[in-house]
């Protein structure tokens, strides 16, 4: 069963960047605020001809229909425009946030939101078969770099755990 989400730039552009986010329809029917939107598809027509993949998939999946425009009625303003309207959004109407970024993601869980990261993520692909011990280590590896080494410790000790209980760690 499809759960509502709130998306958060954080989220999109590090999914996309790994090739995670075609499996978040499976999970999520995703929402996303005219801030996040704006922030994703950071190019100025006007300005440069020049379109960034994770704009370009955003755009498909926009017209596609997978992706479904909201606003929040109030907005936090702790952090960026994009996490204040997402959080605000996921608060309002109880849904999960997607987020990558560790401190706006703690504050969120602070205040009862449920987050979900991309590590997070991957291990939940891992969790229900749908991707692999060696695909989400790789995943894991490539994020290292780009996301809280916070995230990331959670994430492999989740993995370990769930591969031991597979009896696939050797």
């Amino acid at each position: 069963m499809q759960q509502d989400a709130s998306l958060d730039t954080s989220f999109w552009n590090i999914a996309a960047q790994i090739g995670v986010v075609p499996y978040l329809f499976g999970y999520f029917n995703v929402h996303y605020c005219a801030a996040v939107e704006q922030e994703i598809v950071a190019t100025d027509p006007s300005e440069t001809p020049l379109i960034f993949p994770q704009a370009m998939l955003f755009r498909v999946l926009q017209e596609d229909g997978r992706l479904h425009q909201a606003e929040p009625t109030t907005s936090e303003r702790l952090y960026g425009l994009g996490e204040a309207t997402a959080l605000a959004l996921a608060q309002e109407r109880a849904w999960i946030l997607l987020i990558n970024d560790f401190r706006p993601l703690q504050f969120a869980q602070s205040l009862g939101v449920q987050c979900v990261s991309v590590p997070g993520f991957c291990v939940l692909l891992y969790a229900d078969g749908k991707i692999t011990l060696p695909a989400v280590l790789g995943y894991l590896r490539r994020l290292a770099p780009i996301t809280s080494p916070q995230l990331i410790r959670q994430a492999e000790a989740i993995v370990d755990r769930v591969a031991g209980e597979r009896g696939e760690l050797t």
